[in-house]
């Protein structure tokens, strides 16, 4: 009983204490800004999404045949220098597929063959920046004949982070000022803060050319650079 009216008192204060600061915020005059920062800086991580497709006559030939391809794979990245821990499954599947025949000469579909396909989907992380074109067109050549797409992140941008959220306060400080003084009034004590934070990479794709073309040797990639920002929202008293 004790432990529940603590709790409803304590529910209470809360609620009191946010209904203070909305109070606060509502019966003064205020100034809301929105501060900025951002850094653009060089990915040193790659990850690619690719995977082996396989069509057979029979459910277990398409299977095995896949099984193979992808094992080749694997050696590969292996080979190139890509830790089998940073090589994951993203999926597996084995299905009849309906394909049709059409006469060459009217066009018309003549008849209808099952098939089976089977799939397996991989992910890939490279800190090997440098080399991933070469790793590209080395999966290509090796079997990979559905490539759907390459990321380029930064790994570890938590440092960089925290500067550009200093750095984001501090904008919203100077343009604040500048309202206020322009306004004539002062700025006084912040009334609220509020992050407005999106850390999300861009993805690059890159579509592959189908098995059993030439070899396609090095693909020419970019990584380019990727944008880390920080934005906040502050609102201030002002008075005169």
């Amino acid at each position: 009983m004790i432990r529940s009216l603590f709790a409803f008192s304590l529910g209470l204060t809360l609620l009191a204490a946010a209904g203070h600061a909305e109070t606060a915020k509502d019966s003064v005059p205020n100034l809301s800004v929105i501060g900025e920062a951002y850094e653009d800086v060089a990915p040193d991580v790659a990850i690619l999404r690719f995977g082996v497709v396989t069509e057979r006559p029979s459910a277990a030939d398409a299977a095995a045949e896949n099984a193979r391809a992808v094992k080749a794979v694997l050696a590969q990245l292996e080979k190139l220098g890509v830790p089998e821990a940073d090589v994951q499954t993203q999926s597996m599947t084995l299905a009849p597929v309906e394909v049709e025949q059409r006469d060459p000469k009217t066009g018309k579909s003549k008849t209808s063959q099952k098939i089976f396909r089977a799939r397996n989907d991989l992910r890939a992380r490279v800190t090997q920046i440098d080399k991933v074109g070469e790793i590209a067109g080395a999966l290509i050549d090796q079997g990979v004949n559905s490539f759907e797409g390459i990321d380029f992140e930064v790994a570890h941008p938590e440092q960089k982070l925290d500067a550009l959220r200093r750095e984001a306060v501090k904008d919203a400080e100077r343009q604040a000022k500048i309202y206020a003084e322009a306004a004539g009034l002062r700025l006084s004590r912040v009334l609220e803060m509020r992050p407005l934070e999106n850390v999300g990479m861009r993805p690059r794709a890159y579509a592959a050319t189908a098995a059993g073309a030439p070899p396609v040797g090095e693909i020419p990639l970019r990584s380019g650079l990727e944008r880390l920002s920080a934005r906040v929202n502050i609102v201030w008293g002002l008075s005169r």
